[in-house]
């Protein structure tokens, strides 16, 4: 689910920083394709794309200070982005004029463009064609091992070194959620009104309960509602926290075990690297480049959570820009960042023009210039695409990458949109194109996770380490070939979804 206030940004910084990391511009061609709410297909030229692959590669293994030095101000310019969209939601935003509605706009775009540009070829790029630096990681690892004459499972250890020792975002939220909820159990009248099943009483009650308590929850919602929106929304209200709180509440799960062990977690993946690390006399610099893909995965997890907050906060300019031009919030959202502020300054802007957007277009990017084609002239622009496509062949299993290890069975259920998580059953395998915070409930009840999607430094690979569930990513063809109630073994220590029994239903 995308629009052209994500796309345009998004793909003009692709172009513009990867001189950052690997020296200069190699990549500078990208065709987004748009069918109302959905990019139904991203195309960039292959050579180019294995050419910045091998560039990015190349750097991190020659000179991997130049790489910790590019992800410490990535770190530096996505607090800045943050700290920036949050002073934005205390603006009365319908009192600017035009011209100060269009200064901040083109701030925040700035700081959009930047934060996600900026150490783009190695959060991104250089793992996302066959997962270049996951399997010269893995391929070390099974070296050292052999060397040392380790029984140690590579996949493990691979996992292990790659998993980042400070907390996501994610991670600090449940934290904080978790010590609310002890302070909601050692509340007689509030442990009483939550462990009702009834969400909207349990809202209606909320004033019968201690003041502060009340407070805490309110501030609660209000510092992480923002958490599932993406790019479109919407964003939680205050009884989904309600909802969790009561329902774990209910389960009678142990608060105190459960937050202690994600408290003690990035401790513990410190000693166990520790430990590792010397039991299989790794040496320097491959503990370097290992450290490199944690920080990656770090990164890409929070400069993804700075974006959705950021596009949250955009979300509301978007609104006002709406109401300014007469327009829907849909129309505005198909606006390229570079025809909002000559729109405002002018007053004006074609609806039609975005209606035809919003049926069908292609937006062309090449070097620093983007244009946008609706209708006929998107058609005969892809026709003249020479398209790779990927040939789908009956198997009775799957390949790809191991992002968390572990060996289980389950029922498949498909789910891509946050709708389809209702079908998910606890310990059903999740498959999934990709993964983003909105289908993170399914992924908890998932007994492991599966996506087309790939690389060590996608969404899906960073929360199953979190949840140390198995998680097999990069398949390419997972969607496709499974369906709903297929029974498979996800065997992500070698890579390998097989199909125990087809559902024929």
């Amino acid at each position: 689910m995308a629009h052209y206030q994500i796309a345009t940004p998004a793909i003009f910084d692709m172009m513009h920083y990867q001189h950052i990391t690997v020296g200069r511009i190699i990549m500078h061609e990208l065709v987004w394709v748009q069918k109302d709410y959905n990019n139904i297909g991203s195309y960039v030229p292959i050579d180019q794309l294995r050419k910045l692959v091998e560039a990015t590669m190349d750097v991190i293994q020659k000179n991997p200070k130049l790489i910790k030095d590019i992800h410490k101000k990535t770190i530096n310019y996505n607090k800045d982005y943050f700290n920036y969209a949050k002073s934005i939601l205390k603006i009365n935003l319908s009192q600017l004029s035009n011209s100060q509605l269009s200064e901040i706009y083109k701030k925040l775009i700035w700081h959009q463009k930047i934060t996600h540009g900026y150490a783009l070829p190695t959060t991104w790029f250089f793992d996302s064609d066959g997962e270049d630096f996951s399997k010269f990681l893995i391929n070390k690892i099974k070296k050292i091992i052999k060397k040392q004459k380790s029984k140690q499972n590579s996949s493990e250890v691979f996992s292990l070194l790659t998993t980042p020792e400070k907390n996501s975002m994610a991670a600090n939220e449940e934290i904080e959620s978790l010590k609310i909820l002890q302070k909601i159990n050692n509340n007689k009248e509030a442990k009483k009104i939550f462990l009702q099943s009834n969400i909207k009483k349990i809202e209606n009650d909320l004033k019968k309960i201690d003041v502060k308590l009340k407070r805490k929850i309110k501030k609660h919602y209000k510092k992480w509602h923002w958490y599932p929106f993406t790019y479109i929304g919407p964003a939680y209200e205050l009884n989904y926290y309600l909802k969790i709180w009561s329902g774990l509440l209910r389960q009678n799960i142990n608060i105190d075990k459960n937050l202690e062990k994600i408290e003690n977690q990035s401790k513990n993946i410190k000693l166990q690297k520790k430990r590792i690390i010397k039991e299989l006399k790794i040496d320097y610099a491959t503990i370097c480049l290992f450290n490199i893909a944690s920080e990656i995965i770090y990164l890409k997890s929070y400069r993804k959570d700075c974006l959705f907050h950021g596009m949250y906060v955009l979300d509301k300019i978007l609104r006002e820009i709406a109401l300014r031009f007469n327009f829907s919030l849909k129309q505005v959202r198909f606006m390229a960042d570079w025809e909002v502020a000559p729109a405002l300054k002018k007053g004006d802007f074609s609806g039609d023009a975005l209606n035809e957007r919003i049926k069908f277009s292609v937006y062309y990017q090449k070097g620093e210039k983007g244009i946008i084609y609706t209708g006929a002239k998107a058609k005969r622009f892809l026709s003249k695409l020479n398209i790779e496509k990927i040939k789908i062949k009956k198997a009775d299993k799957l390949k790809g990458t191991c992002a968390c290890s572990g060996k289980v069975s389950g029922v498949v259920k498909i789910v891509n949109l946050p709708e389809e998580m209702e079908k998910m059953n606890q310990d059903d395998v999740m498959v999934a194109h990709t993964t983003f915070p909105s289908l993170v409930p399914a992924m908890k009840k998932a007994i492991a996770i599966v996506t087309d999607d790939g690389g060590i430094t996608c969404h899906a690979a960073i929360v199953a380490r979190e949840m140390k569930k198995p998680c097999i990513i990069g398949t390419k063809i997972a969607t496709k070939v499974l369906k709903d109630g297929d029974l498979v073994e996800v065997d992500a220590e070698r890579g390998v979804v097989k199909i125990l029994k087809k559902n024929k239903t």
